[in-house]
């Protein structure tokens, strides 16, 4: 783990479920620490050695702006020593935040320099104020995004040592809020999208919708800190007329993970290039950190700064994805070089086994369209792995 990007929103673990319900936001801020005695008697309800989900109840005014919770490591050893993959679950007047604590403590430990004993996991939980709402729903407005809910609540989830930060990243997690009863959601044109302050931009992330006690829910998937929305992103393309992959292709154009070719077409027979290939990875994953361009450049010999894909190469490059030397942009790919890629990371080959095999494409060099059923499937994949989360996140 590191402090700063690494590319690790390009390979998700999954590990957290978080579910809030948004209350209007006040100058309040509230901390509080879980006791070992909490963690005992929630332990004890179980039989020792078992799977279980460990309830601990979080107590702050329900007006509060912010909410910090801590967690030392004795706590955290409490739980991994009795089985590696318990699930806690927060209870707290923000909802309910869940998690496994599957950090290796001693491993940061000597990475950092720090006692084992000293490490703590900190959440902080902050709700979206009126200035942040007004500039997420202007650069919304400005990318032709309509908002559909409320931004939910950031969370910031950190592993500290003696006041030092050890690692802010690479804690994916579920986002789950009510929904609107009004308007419907169309899907096919509805995305959950993460804002990124820094630029104004919106990028794709898995999400779900679900029903809680007659109410409508909206489970995002998530690995970075900040505030999510839900968007209605409608595009459409002239030439994307096969009823095979229609559907497949609108809701990925939704999301943001295909832009089509310009003049409204998406050219759907043309042979899938590497470049694209790229963008759709990195789309569908994540954002291009700061300073990728470069790095490509960099790392391969055929790929210049001020490419239009640069950027895409170089967060492949630096998530470990691709080797440098020659990138070969135009080149075409086979799906089973798609594959490989996506399977470089051990969690998206369990996020594949929720399906029953991989797209059997046409040709030995994939199309365009058959790229778009192949991501789909990744997506349907990423839907089904957050509904059996939020479903364990439930029991106990």
């Amino acid at each position: 783990m590191k402090r700063h990007g690494n590319g690790k929103c390009l390979k998700l673990l999954l590990a957290a479920v978080i579910v809030f319900a948004l209350a209007p936001a006040t100058a309040l801020a509230e901390e509080t620490v879980v006791s070992a005695d909490e963690v005992a008697q929630a332990l004890a309800k179980g039989e020792p050695g078992v799977e279980k989900t460990i309830r601990i109840a979080v107590r702050a005014d329900e007006d509060a702006e912010q909410l910090v919770v801590r967690m030392h490591a004795d706590e955290i050893l409490a739980i991994q020593g009795d089985h590696g993959r318990n699930l806690v679950v927060y209870d707290t007047p923000f909802g309910e935040l869940a998690f496994i604590p599957g950090w290796d403590l001693e491993a940061l430990s000597e990475e950092f320099g720090v006692p084992a004993e000293a490490i703590r996991f900190e959440v902080t939980i902050t709700k979206p104020d009126g200035e942040q709402l007004e500039q997420i729903r202007q650069a919304a407005e400005a990318q032709g995004l309509a908002l559909l809910a409320q931004p939910m609540a950031a969370v910031t989830m950190e592993l500290r040592a003696n006041g030092e930060l050890l690692a802010d990243e690479g804690f994916p997690g579920y986002l789950t809020q009510w929904l609107p009863a009004d308007p419907a959601i169309d899907w096919e044109s509805s995305a959950a999208m993460f804002y990124i302050p820094d630029t104004g931009e919106f990028r794709f992330v898995p999400a779900t919708s679900s029903v809680r006690d007659g109410r409508q829910m909206l489970t995002v998937m998530t690995c970075k800190c900040g505030h999510y929305v839900l968007v209605k992103n409608e595009k459409t393309f002239s030439d994307a007329t096969g009823d095979s992959y229609r559907a497949a292709l609108n809701r990925l154009a939704a999301r943001g993970v295909i832009q089509g070719t310009g003049g409204g077409l998406f050219q759907p027979d043309r042979l899938l290039t590497r470049a694209e290939l790229a963008a759709m990875v990195v789309r569908f994953f994540g954002a291009v950190e700061e300073g990728s361009a470069e790095l490509a450049a960099e790392a391969f010999d055929d790929v210049n700064a001020d490419d239009w894909y640069a950027g895409y190469v170089g967060s492949l490059y630096r998530a470990g994805l691709l080797e440098g030397g020659t990138f070969h942009p135009n080149g075409n790919v086979t799906a089973e070089e798609i594959y490989n890629v996506l399977y470089s990371d051990p969690v998206i080959q369990f996020l594949f086994s929720f399906l029953d095999g991989p797209i059997q494409t046409g040709g030995s060099r994939v199309t365009r369209a058959e790229a778009a059923l192949i991501f789909d499937q990744l997506l349907q994949a990423y839907e089904l792995s957050i509904e059996r989360a939020q479903q364990r996140s439930l029991q106990g």
